[in-house]
């Protein structure tokens, strides 16, 4: 910063309008040269401070000159100060001072900035169709050529956030045409394979394009960097043979080069696990479905190459300590468990622990867990987030909740009422049912507002002193209901929901509707509704060996109920040789059977779902659930309003003499 000032300083000395107080230098006489050169103009100091990363003073700078500007330069200038806020990552000030600009006078160059520059601040609202909306038209071959690479790298944001990966990838592939630096592109490709990757062995092999070309090697790379990067150690001779399939392709020799030299972190560098698993208690039949699951796994790899497993009974969670400090006597290099939560959390707020622990629960406390404690599990709060993001991306703001009265049900509702405020939405009525009922109709007509209708009917009829004809109408103020049911209330509450008249609304609701298995003829009253699930229950044509259908066949103790914990298990597994990895970025994913997981600072696992549609009975996946950072997040108390762009505002703010910055 100080490198910077001063170069500043030395700048604006030459400016007599924008000399500062407080830099001196000792007087010089000029040379023929220096005497005749142009002077530095606050335009150029801006321009030198955005290079500098100093962007917050280069849009009050930028800002200053549009004060002083007219027409088309003027316009300019409040697009560069918006870039500027943009970059110093302030969309409030990004919106204000594109409020400030006269839309129907930009040239086709200028109306292209301003709608990116909308489009970005949508993105880090979540606002994902606005965004997509405002990136149509396309840009034209005789535009600029930055805002054309800047376009195809929104769009590409914007399908990535929405989790349509294949494109976003597509995208990127128009940007790479359009890249004239190398490090830009070799980045630009790392971000096409870093996507396709999270699209399953099936997807990759079933979307391909016909005729391959571009896009089907960028997919083809992806599943052979998926596969090889992390089990045989084969990747080079792949992807040699992948260059003979793609003579032409445009990969970078440094891209493929990476990911040959790049460290690969596999199972059999551990040589020694403790798995502790409890084989009685209420905990035991999901500890035998994740032990299957991570045999399953286990067997898979080459004999020569399986890491001792020894397994530990931790059906009492107040004998961790003893078990725990047993296995690292006996040698263990890693833990996988436990499971019991009150195990987990004695683990957790230990003050350190000696190796690390992939623990197969959650413990949430307000202090830092030790450094070497993982949590991963198969959470509903979990689940019932993603419903909140994937509601608000598909554009909608007013909420119905419909929830069980019992501690799952509250968990669930909790959970997405915190995440669906966080992002601006609203919850216009929330209603809870008895688990153990049939009849919900008194809580859907309390939630649709039917009650309301039948009162004021009786109101009217106790005024006319006549039968009054009556039609119940449903309540007209909300976009969607949140349904949180298990799969046999579920398909009692659909039909009853959709006799009450909300058949119309959306609805969306956690995988625990789906049993996870299919059942068409039961399944068809669940009618239509959107829920997430992992990958491990929906791919139905899998046929690998970890796949539901083949351990379905070979494990005699298979049960359909707990099949998400078999999936669990093998995650759990593959997890304990990638820890590392994904502890050096969140960007850093496992494609795995529960989702795509990741690790956040505080090393829990976090996985983004697929989503699926049910319709007529059966269940059809629509693409990988959107991840939405926490910087949108926004305290519930001052929750922004949604949708809120400036060509909306009625009038616009002249630029004030009072809304000068200072140029100090």
């Amino acid at each position: 910063m100080q490198v910077v000032w001063r170069a500043l300083c030395l700048l604006l000395l030459v400016t007599p309008l924008l000399i500062m107080q407080g830099c001196s230098l000792a007087p010089k006489k000029p040379s023929k040269i220096e005497a005749t050169a142009e002077p530095v103009t606050t335009v150029e100091i801006a321009q030198f401070l955005m290079d500098a990363g100093e962007y917050i003073a280069a849009a009050k700078l930028y800002f200053q000159q549009a004060n002083k500007s007219e027409g088309d330069e003027r316009e300019q200038l409040l697009l560069l100060t918006a870039d500027a806020w943009m970059m110093a990552s302030n969309t409030d000030e990004v919106t204000i001072t594109l409020a400030y600009i006269t839309q129907q006078n930009l040239d086709p160059n200028m109306t292209l900035h301003y709608r990116l520059l909308l489009t970005e601040v949508s993105l880090q609202h979540g606002q994902i169709e606005s965004a997509l909306d405002l990136l149509e038209p396309p840009p034209t071959a005789d535009q600029p050529l930055e805002l054309r690479q800047r376009y195809h790298d929104d769009k590409a944001e914007a399908f990535r956030l929405a989790g349509n990966i294949l494109e976003s990838a597509r995208e990127r592939d128009l940007l790479d045409r359009l890249l004239q630096d190398e490090a830009r592109q070799l980045e630009n490709q790392r971000a096409i394979i870093t996507s396709l990757t999270t699209l399953t062995d099936t997807a990759l092999e079933l979307l391909q394009p016909d005729p391959p070309g571009r896009l089907g090697g960028w997919m083809e790379l992806a599943r052979i960097i998926k596969k090889e990067g992390t089990t045989t150690g084969n990747l080079a001779t792949q992807i040699s043979i992948w260059h003979e399939a793609f003579p032409q392709h445009p990969a970078l020799a440094a891209l493929l080069e990476g990911y040959q030299a790049a460290p690969q972190t596999l199972p059999q560098q551990i040589n020694h696990i403790a798995v502790l698993l409890p084989s009685g208690g209420p905990y035991a039949k999901v500890a035998g479905a994740l032990r299957d699951g991570l045999l399953a796994a286990y067997f898979v790899l080459p004999a020569d190459q399986r890491p001792r497993l020894q397994f530990y009974d931790s059906s009492d969670p107040n004998n961790i300590w003893p078990l725990y400090n047993e296995a690292i006597e006996k040698g263990a290099q890693i833990v996988l468990g436990p499971l019991h939560k009150d195990a987990v959390s004695q683990l957790a707020t230990a003050e350190a622990l000696a190796i690390p622990t992939l623990a197969l629960n959650r413990f949430e406390s307000d202090s830092a867990p030790p450094t070497n404690l993982f949590q991963y599990g198969l959470f509903p709060e979990d689940e019932a987030k993603q419903v909140a993001e994937r509601a608000w991306l598909d554009g909608h703001s007013h909420a119905l909740l419909m929830t069980p009265d019992n501690d799952w049900g509250w968990r669930i509702s909790n959970s997405f009422i915190k995440r669906w405020r966080a992002l601006g939405g609203t919850i216009i009525e929330q209603q809870h049912y008895a688990a153990k009922a049939n009849d919900f109709s008194k809580p859907i007509k309390s939630l649709l507002n039917i009650d309301k209708s039948h009162q004021r009917r009786r109101q009217l009829e106790r005024l006319l002193g006549e039968r009054v004809n009556f039609e119940p109408r449903r309540r007209q103020d909300a976009d969607f209901i949140f349904l949180a049911a298990r799969s046999q209330k579920g398909r009692q509450l659909r039909p009853q929901l959709q006799f009450h008249h909300a058949g119309n609304l959306p609805l969306y609701t956690t995988s625990h509707i789906y049993s996870g298995t299919a059942n068409k003829d039961k399944d068809k009253d669940l009618g239509r509704l959107l829920f997430p699930d992992i990958p491990w229950v929906l791919e139905e044509d899998e046929t690998g060996p970890l796949s539901r259908q083949h351990l379905s066949r070979e494990l005699p103790t298979f049960q359909d109920r707990h099949a998400r914990f078999y999936a669990m298990g093998i995650d759990s597994f593959n997890l304990l040789s990638q820890l590392k990895r994904l502890q050096t970025s969140e960007n850093e994913t496992l494609s795995g059977t529960t989702g795509r997981l990741y690790l956040d600072r505080s090393n829990r696992i976090h996985r983004q779902l697929v989503w699926a549609k049910m319709r007529n009975g059966k269940s059809r996946i629509v693409g990988y659930a959107p991840r939405i950072e926490p910087i949108i997040s926004y305290p519930s108390e001052q929750l922004p309003e949604r949708d809120v762009l400036p060509e909306e505002m009625i009038e616009k703010p002249p630029i004030d003499a009072s809304l000068t910055p200072d140029a100090t």
